[in-house]
């Protein structure tokens, strides 16, 4: 499986808006932390406001914060958030009318198995683990 760099940057830019606290981060200026165009960054944000994981303020003292803590935030949400529910194959949403269907079983499992390790990982725990 590999993710989609939807996945990939707004997973970085939700961990540079938990290190900067309760700070609202304005668009620029996280686009720079995240080496992400403007653009591209304000869809994922939206991505992740519909669901509940950042929020955004307007004005001039806006910008963007996460809507919890970093603790209150798997990996898992943020990914399935940007990644279609992070769903590898039909057969995983059993969307599969493949009555003899080989993978079934075994892609659930996988699938339930990705989903459990990522959501035992927080932002918290990410941040505790950085090292850079």
């Amino acid at each position: 499986m590999k993710l989609s760099t939807k996945a990939r940057y707004g997973l970085k830019a939700c961990f540079i808006l938990a290190l900067s606290k309760d700070n609202m981060l304005a668009l620029p200026e996280l686009s720079s932390r995240t080496r992400v165009s403007p653009k591209y960054l304000e869809k994922l944000m939206r991505m992740l406001i519909k669901d509940d994981i950042v929020e955004s303020i307007r004005g001039v003292h806006g910008g963007y914060r996460l809507k919890k803590t970093p603790e209150d935030i798997s990996v898992g949400q943020i990914f399935r958030a940007l990644e279609d529910n992070l769903e590898i194959t039909a057969c995983v949403s059993d969307e599969c009318d493949d009555e003899y269907c080989p993978n079934r079983n075994i892609l659930k499992k996988l699938y339930l198995s990705i989903n459990d390790l990522l959501d035992s990982h927080s932002l918290q725990d990410l941040i505790n683990d950085y090292k850079c």
